[in-house]
């Protein structure tokens, strides 16, 4: 059976306008699992309504888990001042008004990836897994390190404090996403929040500096993550598709993995295997506290 949409609005203190939104619920009693979906700049309800089909046809190939997908209409904003929206009225609105779980997964398409990275790793707690799709990073920490090059997608128009030449370097600094993961690394650890990010290695705004940016500050946090880099892929075209069908395919295991079954024979397997090279890291941590990270302590590449 088809999906059905729903279309409605929801007034916040913490917005100046009402903010419309769209829902798309599986066919099914429920209750399921919500994903927030973040659209990029310009993206309304209407890009969610648009996607129906896409997830109709995965939810058929078992690609997809059930789900409510909720998207609310976010213009340019970037999602600045968005945060305690999204927590604090948007998502337990859903809960109160839909059949959903007690779960909320965050994802996110350019400057939607931006928004869902900044919320979750500003409430990792809150959130069972982010998934961005060429988030719309900019690589440095602070404004001055960013140049021409990654400020491209300015021309596009955003909030002043935030894009253009008028831009607050403390509103950048606060609402990057890497300085909210560095602030909040022993959070996100400890909530094992399940990330994912990717992006094409030639996107026309560079949104795969950013990206590449975020996912080596990750390993050096040693926060665990998914990413991947995908080769000749842009910011939309051809490969679109196929690269959402995979996002969303992998939310879907990350939230199926809340609750997993009974190990398999590979899982004891690899258990075992584990247990018998213990004694190895025991002793190397002896000399080498890294041993104990998940990802190890690189020396810097020279070009």
């Amino acid at each position: 059976m088809p999906s059905n949409i729903e279309l409605s609005e929801i007034s916040s203190s913490h917005l100046l306008e009402r903010v419309p939104y769209a829902l798309i619920t599986p066919s099914g009693s429920g209750p399921f699992p919500l994903c927030i979906v973040l659209m990029g700049g310009g993206g309304s309800r209407q890009s969610l309504v648009d996607c129906q089909p896409l997830f109709d046809r995965w939810w058929s190939e078992g690609v997809l888990a059930p789900m409510v997908f909720a998207t609310p209409s976010a213009g340019m904003s970037y999602y600045l001042d968005w945060d305690r929206f999204i927590v604090d009225d948007f998502i337990p609105h859903l809960r109160a008004t839909c059949n959903i779980e007690n779960t909320a997964a965050i994802t996110g398409i350019s400057m939607g990836g931006y928004g869902a990275l900044k919320m979750a790793f500003a409430y990792p707690e809150q959130f069972a897994a982010v998934a961005v799709m060429n988030p719309m990073l900019e690589p440095g920490l602070s404004d001055t390190q960013i140049g021409a090059r990654n400020k491209i997608h300015h021309a596009t128009g955003g909030p002043p404090r935030l894009i253009g030449p008028a831009r607050d370097p403390e509103v950048f600094a606060a609402n990057n996403p890497v300085n909210r993961a560095i602030a909040n690394a022993s959070r996100i650890r400890e909530s094992a929040l399940p990330i994912y990010l990717e992006a094409g290695d030639n996107d026309f705004v560079n949104a795969h500096d950013g990206t590449e940016f975020l996912h080596r500050v990750l390993w050096d946090l040693d926060i665990s993550h998914e990413y991947h880099l995908i080769r000749g892929a842009d910011h939309g075209g051809p490969t679109f598709r196929p690269r959402m069908r995979a996002t969303y395919a992998w939310l879907s295991a990350a939230l199926a993995a809340r609750t997993p079954g009974e190990p398999s024979a590979e899982d004891l397997a690899l258990q075992a295997i584990r247990a018998q090279l213990e004694p190895l890291r025991d002793q190397a941590a002896v000399s080498d506290a890294t041993a104990r990270r998940r990802f190890g302590v690189l020396p810097g590449a020279r070009v």
